[in-house]
């Protein structure tokens, strides 16, 4: 399988610095160049299947890549978004920071109030890109999903734990990784790639 993960587009609340979580936000007209820039990256993949979050800035992004791929199948999934970030949804880091205080844990154990782990996500995408794995073996396919989600999973194809999930982060919105899978070999070709931005 030849896996493509790609980060959605900038949103109004990731230049402001908001936890958006599941808050369905919208594209900014920067974050819609970088998902048609995305789409001109990939129009040469031979995309047979899309996964995307469920959430507007995802599916709007994965819609902008497959306009080059017109007979692709588009699978919206919930198990592909956010962190929940409950009561810090629509609130800076800044403000999450201050009401966090001196919590000393880990962030993929920190449980907000009414949102979920960073550990759950993982026992979430992990077992979804397993099946997605096994369903689609010569199949090129596509997720399109949020920094939390791709963190997981790339950490989890490269052989790490969670506790490994920041060097996977991809930090720059529409960023592309490329991972080719051959039953227990795996590489990297592009890993959050944002050279096409």
């Amino acid at each position: 399988m030849r896996l493509i993960i790609v980060r959605h587009g900038e949103t109004y609340e990731n230049l402001k610095g908001i936890s958006q979580g599941h808050l369905n936000s919208q594209l900014t007209p920067k974050g819609i160049e970088q998902a048609k820039r995305a789409a001109e990256r990939l129009k040469e993949e031979k995309i047979d299947i899309a996964f995307s979050s469920d959430l507007d800035r995802a599916l709007d992004t994965c819609r902008e890549i497959l306009k080059f791929h017109k007979n692709a199948e588009v699978v919206k999934t919930d198990i592909l978004r956010e962190q929940a970030k409950g009561i810090f949804e629509g609130k800076t880091r800044e403000e999450r920071n201050k009401m966090l205080g001196n919590e000393n844990i880990p962030f993929y154990e920190w449980l907000p109030e009414g949102g979920e782990k960073l550990v759950d996500v993982w026992n979430k995408v992990v077992p979804f890109l397993e099946k997605i794995r096994e369903e689609n073996s010569d199949k090129t396919v596509l997720f399109v999903s949020h920094g939390g989600p791709i963190s997981c999973m790339l950490s989890y194809l490269d052989g790490k734990a969670i506790e490994n999930f920041g060097d996977y982060l991809p930090e720059i919105n529409g960023s592309i990784s490329v991972v080719e899978i051959d039953k227990n070999k795996i590489r990297f070709d592009l890993l959050n790639c944002s050279d096409h931005l």
